[in-house]
């Protein structure tokens, strides 16, 4: 029997399962991390409540034998009574001391002596554990033994020594010379407290840098113990996938080129090693279909040049059409307009008022007939210039101006343009696009105001962006992309004259371009108009 092989496991398994036992491995690390971390914080935390807690005793000490003193001088009950207060600090920490040297520690009484020695209810948890779990520790342990006999100096020499001072006061023999004998006791007892609580605090202070140094190098065991495992489970990890993918790519670059002996080595059982094992037997059917493709394209590119050819025939026959529909069209028009205007010359005043009327009429009719018809056969011929130019948009928008330089100048027009760009476009069509706006930005003006028209370009993601800003009377919103629609119009043409397929062109020759035209405006406050054209 095969010996088990973690490398050879984590290789064939999924890399789904790969990923799970990577994270998993580093979050057990973490939390083995953060528990050391979590216990290096509360034993520092408790040596730290320990040296607050000496503090909070010595004060209490050296204040309740300045109150002695006092009491001692003024006789008076109330300094007494502060002394008492005071002892009841290192009393507190007494307790606790003697409930923790019991074989059996009722938790509750010690926890009640750290409280009552002033110490923070929440540091009392961890100075407990501390004494209990580090009291063999060296450094723990002089502490302790310093704090045992400075207890013992308290409870068996300081107290006695008050309570006598009090009962010699307190006595109706009271002898001065006794007094004083009592309190010559004190400075030599004073003395040995200050030794104990030195020896206290530099115990305890060489055991916070051990402890210190201890926590330190735990951290950084298992700081680098966690980047190790990880590294190195990573590294297992992305060679395996790379190893595997780097074959792929290989035997696909291989396909490209078309050749289809290279064949991917499949290295582990996971995904990528099916990968590798489905490439090859697509590889397979790929040779298979490319003999297919050749054979059918063969076919596709003589029925693509028999289509062609009827196109280009289809599409000829379609401009011979509409030259031929237009020019038929225009000949009965142009006739009827021609009898008409004889029957205005010879009968126009002679009639009644109703024949007058009616002469109009037909006449009116009949220029917006041959409008309409030389309309369509604008629109049937965009883009019928093949090749595009290298166009001065501003020379083109300079010839528009000159064309319509009396609508201009009657209707008190005012023009702001900035430099336009050269661009590849059809010259023709692209001057008609320029013609359109600015003519409709004239015509659709507000009642009493000259217009203003503005017209500027911006390079924008490889499409120049032309915009042609007026101050007219706007469009409503629903409309926006109604006015782009052949024959459609918004107003009467008493109000209005136009054919409805001015916009119409517009679009169409932005579209030829490679580009698109929308509208932005609000009634009342005038119309923007873009276009893009595509840089080529």
């Amino acid at each position: 029997m095969k010996g088990f092989s973690l490398f050879g496991y984590i290789r064939n398994i999924s890399i789904a399962k790969k990923l799970y036992f990577t994270v998993g491995i580093m979050a057990l690390l973490i939390a083995i991390e953060l528990v050391v971390l979590f216990f290096s914080i509360n034993a520092l935390s408790s040596v730290r409540a320990y040296v607050g807690g000496e503090g909070l005793w010595s004060k209490a000490q050296k204040d309740a034998m300045y109150q002695l003193l006092t009491y001692a001088r003024t006789r008076n009950e109330a300094d007494y009574r502060k002394f008492t207060e005071y002892m009841k600090v290192p009393i507190g920490d007494h307790k606790t001391l003697l409930e923790l040297n019991k074989p059996k520690t009722d938790l509750r009484i010690a926890k009640q002596g750290f409280v009552e020695g002033r110490n923070d209810p929440g540091d009392v948890d961890g100075m407990i554990k501390l004494f209990r779990r580090f009291g063999d520790n060296s450094y723990i342990h002089k502490a302790i033994v310093a704090w045992t006999r400075a207890d013992k100096l308290i409870t068996e020499e300081f107290i006695p020594l008050g309570e006598r001072l009090h009962l010699e006061i307190q006595s109706p023999n009271s002898s001065r010379d006794r007094i004083e004998n009592i309190l010559d006791n004190i400075d030599p007892l004073n003395s040995k407290l200050t030794i104990c609580e030195d020896e206290f605090s530099f115990a305890l202070g060489e055991g916070s840098r051990w402890l210190e140094n201890v926590i330190l190098k735990l951290l950084l065991i298992v700081a680098l113990t966690v980047e190790c495992t990880g590294l190195l489970l990573a590294i297992t990890v992305s060679r395996g996938i790379q190893k595997g993918l780097s074959e792929i790519l290989l035997s696909a670059k291989a396909v490209t080129r078309g050749d289809f002996t290279r064949k991917a080595r499949a290295f582990s059982g996971d995904e990528i090693g099916i990968l590798a094992n489905t490439f090859n037997r697509m590889a397979i059917e790929l040779e298979k279909l490319q003999l297919e493709i050749t054979r059918a394209n063969v076919n596709l590119e003589r029925t693509v040049e028999l289509r062609t050819l009827e196109l280009e025939s289809k599409n000829k026959e379609l401009e011979q059409f509409a030259y031929v529909a237009s020019h038929d069209l225009q000949e009965p028009i142009r006739t009827t307009a021609g009898f008409v205007e004889l029957l205005k010359k010879h009968y126009y005043g002679k009639l009644d008022k109703n024949a007058d009327k009616y002469i109009d009429y037909i006449l009116q009719s009949s220029d917006r007939m041959k409008t309409l018809i030389k309309d369509l056969l604008d629109y049937s011929r965009i883009g019928r210039q093949k090749e595009s130019k290298l166009v001065d948009c501003s020379v083109v928008l300079k010839e528009v101006l000159a064309d319509m330089d009396k609508s201009i100048r009657e209707s008190e027009t005012m023009i702001v343009r900035e430099d336009l760009p050269m661009i590849k476009a059809y010259p023709t069509e692209l001057k008609l696009l320029f013609q359109n706006l600015i003519t409709n930005a004239i015509k659709f003006r507000k009642p009493g105001t000259p217009p203003l028209i503005d017209v500027s370009a911006t390079r924008r993601n490889g499409l120049w962006e032309f915009t042609i800003r007026d101050n007219g009377i706007g469009i409503d919103a629903k409309y926006h992309e109604r006015i782009f629609v052949i024959f459609q119009r918004l107003h009467t043409r008493s109000e209005y004259d136009g054919s409805g397929i001015g916009l119409a062109h517009c679009k169409k020759i932005a579209e030829l371009h490679d580009g698109k035209i929308w509208v932005d405006s609000v009634p009342g406050e005038g119309s923007t108009f873009h276009f893009t054209i595509n840089e080529r």
